[in-house]
């Protein structure tokens, strides 16, 4: 499920013209996006998103437009970096955000990403060592403390 429209990218820049070929820039961005988006969180939360969360739309949105703009305008504007750094570097940090887990979803937006369960219950643990002074190594002896006879 994609986190952005095509209508809404065309909606969020007055710059971005209602043409085929930017139809097709801006179908060609979000896949990409949603991608980069995912691979950001994946091990972090649970994905695909049930109920995509409003702050990963508007993050979606802001990247798309960004894409879209510098694919139509990079090459006729020399200070195009100034302006499309607004969408860029804003959604880029939020991502950071939520990657970093600074930023918690709602239960109902976004499950946390569930660790794999251990297999080791009833496992005695091999390094169950006590005092660190005692665990001098025995190159010659036999050392009972790692089950060498």
């Amino acid at each position: 499920m994609a986190y952005t429209t095509i209508a809404n990218v065309k909606l969020n820049h007055e710059m971005i013209p209602d043409t085929a070929a930017s139809n097709a820039i801006i179908a060609m961005h979000i896949p990409m996006v949603d991608s980069y988006i995912d691979g950001k969180l994946r091990g972090k939360i649970e994905l695909p998103f049930t109920t995509t969360p409003a702050l990963i739309q508007m993050i979606a949105l802001d990247m798309v437009t960004f894409r879209t703009l510098r694919s139509l305008y990079s090459a006729q504007n020399e200070n195009y970096d100034t302006w499309l750094d607004e969408y860029k570097t804003p959604a880029e940090e939020k991502l950071q955000e939520v990657a970093d887990c600074k930023i918690v979803f709602d239960s109902s937006e976004a499950t946390p990403y569930t660790r794999i369960k251990s297999n080791t219950s009833g496992k005695e643990a091999i390094f169950n060592l006590l005092n660190p002074i005692d665990q001098d190594y025995h190159p010659t002896d036999g050392d009972d403390r790692y089950g060498e006879e």
